[in-house]
């Protein structure tokens, strides 16, 4: 089996971001008019950083990722803005869909080389969520035609927990019938994909087309490390 992260490993995160992010806020400022007048932008980005400060202690501390109703709680209560259950729904089905109008773009090659090891491995996504949740990202890979070459998705926000948690990568291996010495994970952080990887006996690739690394300076260490799909393909398919 080979598991992938999506996040920067099948598309580039910052792509699309900014777009993203202001379908956020006008979200908010729409919900916000209803209650105050007094919404600056400098007060909803810093009641974002908040809600992302809380997303990387749970995300670190407990092993799972907040949903997004739980991010958008976080958010209005930093604003102190009382909104009703609708207008809370439709600030998560506004976060959460906000991928349709700022979608990232895919990694180089990546759609030639799926479908190539797809043809040797069964193939499993595992991707840790924040504003994206897993249905969202499903119908993101249907539409760029990746789909249908994963035989399973383990989503952090559908499962309650997120890598490095070893359930994530056995519940993959499990539903591929595939063994972890056998198996491959290909992610783009150490500290939750190889870590993770590591941990359950699979082999591991650090992806680093958007970061740059240090060889030496990885614990636990990768066993290759990729910079761009056409590495992985060549290490992977020989």
């Amino acid at each position: 089996m080979i598991s992938i992260d999506f996040w920067n490993t099948i598309v580039h995160s910052q792509t699309g971001g900014d777009i993203r992010r202001q379908v956020r806020i006008k979200a908010l400022q729409k919900v916000a008019r209803n209650h105050t007048h007094q919404l600056s932008l400098e007060h909803i980005d810093k009641a974002k950083q908040a809600a992302s400060k809380e997303f990387n202690r749970i995300w670190h501390d407990q092993h799972r990722t907040p949903t997004t109703d739980e991010l958008v709680a976080t958010i209005l209560e930093y604003l102190n803005i009382h909104a009703s259950d609708d207008e809370q729904q439709y600030l998560v089905t506004r976060f959460e869909e906000s991928l349709w109008e700022g979608a990232p773009d895919l990694s180089s090659n990546v759609q030639e080389i799926i479908p190539m090891l797809a043809e040797r491995y069964p193939l499993a996504l595992i991707s840790d969520t924040m504003y994206s949740p897993g249905r969202v990202i499903r119908k993101f890979l249907e539409k760029r035609g990746l789909r249908s070459y994963f035989q399973c998705f383990i989503f952090s926000d559908e499962t309650g927990y997120s890598k490095p948690n070893p359930r994530a990568y056995r519940e993959a291996l499990q539903k591929t019938s595939s063994k972890a010495a056998e198996s491959w994970h290909i992610g783009d952080l150490v500290h939750t994909d190889i870590t993770g990887a590591k941990g359950v006996g699979m082999q591991a690739i650090l992806f680093t087309n958007f970061a740059d690394y240090e060889d030496n300076n990885h614990d636990p260490m990768p066993d290759h490390i990729c910079k761009n799909w056409t590495e992985v393909a060549d290490t992977l398919l020989g």
